[in-house]
C-alpha cells in the first residue's frame, strides 16, 4: 500500500510539473508577483532595447524579460524556458526570471499591424508598412491607411534617422512596446528598417 501511495504521489507530481507551462497569452491572466513558467522564442538581444532586457513570444503573445539571470549571450531565435515571477513595470507585464534554459533555436515571426488595437501587440515582434509622416532625432512616425505609430530608435541601435524622409515608403520590424501611455516600435537592428 505505502509503495503504491508513492507511485502515485510521483506521477501525481510529474503530471502537475509538466503541465505548469503556461502560453504567454495566459501569463496576463495571472495576478502580478505570480512565478510562472513559460517557453518562447527570444526576439532582441539582451541590452539592446533596456539594460539587462529582452522578449520573449510564442504563438499566443510576447512578453518582456528582465533580470541579471538574463544570459547576456541570449541570440535572437534562441527557444528558451523562462521560470520567474512577474511585474509590472510602467504598464508593461514582464517576468523577472530565476532561472534560462536554451532550448533549442527558431525563427521568430513578426505580426503585420493592421489595425491601431496596439495593447493586443504589446510585447510582440510586429511589422508595418507605410508612409513616413515626421522625423525627428531619434524618432519618426509611420503612417498607413489605418492607422498611424511611432517608431523610437534607441541609442544601441545603430541607425541615423536623418537618412529618412517625410514621404519615404518604409518597412518597419520591432518590438512594441509601450512608453508613457504611448505605443511605440523599437526596432532591433538597422535592418529593421527598410525603404522603398
Amino acid at each position: 500500500m505505502k509503495r503504491l501511495l508513492i507511485v502515485f504521489l510521483v506521477i501525481l507530481s510529474t503530471l502537475f510539473f509538466a503541465n505548469s507551462l503556461l502560453k504567454i497569452a495566459d501569463i496576463y491572466k495571472t495576478k502580478e508577483g505570480t512565478t510562472v513558467e513559460a517557453t518562447g522564442i527570444v526576439l532582441a538581444p539582451v541590452g539592446v532595447l533596456g539594460t539587462l532586457t529582452t522578449y520573449m513570444q510564442d504563438e499566443t503573445a510576447g512578453i518582456m524579460l528582465y533580470g541579471k539571470v538574463l544570459p547576456a549571450d541570449l541570440k535572437v531565435g534562441d527557444v528558451i524556458k523562462v521560470a520567474g515571477k512577474t511585474k509590472v513595470y510602467y504598464g508593461i507585464l514582464e517576468i523577472i526570471p530565476d532561472k534560462v534554459e536554451i532550448l533549442g533555436t527558431a525563427t521568430p515571426t513578426a505580426v503585420e499591424l493592421k489595425d491601431d488595437k496596439f495593447e493586443k501587440y504589446l510585447s510582440n515582434l510586429v511589422v508595418v508598412v507605410g508612409t513616413v509622416s515626421s522625423v525627428e532625432k531619434f524618432q519618426f512616425r509611420v503612417k498607413t491607411d489605418k492607422f498611424e505609430i511611432l517608431v523610437y530608435i534607441r541609442k544601441e541601435v545603430p541607425f541615423k534617422v536623418d537618412t529618412l524622409k517625410v514621404g519615404d515608403k518604409v518597412e518597419v520590424t520591432g518590438i512594441m512596446y509601450l512608453y508613457q501611455g504611448m505605443y511605440e516600435i523599437l526596432p532591433r537592428r538597422p535592418e529593421d528598417i527598410k525603404k522603398f
